[in-house]
């Protein structure tokens, strides 16, 4: 019992002189916030797609014209993940609005991991400029379905869509002063 009580005065001493007694002053803890919420602004494209969020997941979705399109991970700190982090990914490409008996042109396709892991990839058919389309992504993340649409625009994104703000790098026309 002696034995015990000593090893907890020892412990108590050796967290007082780590400053484990005491709570760290806010100031202290407050990069921690900011990093995570940094992390979480960072919605900077690096394959030329957009940037989305699924709880503490990023993704970014590549559309490309030529039907080329591919999904990569990210976790909350955008560092990279394996493509494998998803399951069931699958893409399915909407063109045009409705018709008059409300069918939809739609092209389902099935992605597959790319041979470095690092990406879902999937082929369909081009879309032409000026041309109404959409992608329907949906995956499963920790057993949690998902699903978001996301339309095709052909230029480059410029500005973040959580945010408002412009991307960096990004072309973005200055707003002129006001007179």
């Amino acid at each position: 019992m002696m034995r015990f009580a000593v090893g907890w005065l020892v412990f108590g001493a050796f967290a007082a002189s780590c400053g484990g007694g005491s709570e760290a002053p806010p100031e202290e803890a407050a990069p921690d916030a900011g990093m995570a919420m940094m992390a979480h602004g960072d919605h900077t494209p690096r394959y030329g797609g957009y940037v989305f969020m699924h709880g503490d997941l990023h993704f970014e979705v590549v559309l490309g014209a030529d039907g080329e399109h591919a999904i990569y991970f990210s976790d909350a700190m955008r560092s990279e993940l394996p493509a494998a982090v998803a399951e069931g990914v699958r893409i399915t490409v909407r063109r045009g609005p409705p018709g008059p008996e409300g069918e939809e042109d739609l092209e389902p396709l099935r992605p597959r991991i790319d041979d470095f892991g690092e990406a879902w990839i999937a082929s369909g058919r081009p879309v032409e400029a000026g041309e109404e389309a959409a992608a329907i992504v949906w995956f499963s993340f920790e057993g949690a379905p998902y699903e978001i649409e996301v339309p095709f625009i052909m230029e480059p994104p410029t500005v973040d869509p959580h945010t408002g703000l412009p991307l960096p790098g990004a072309d973005v026309p200055e707003t002129p002063p006001e007179p």
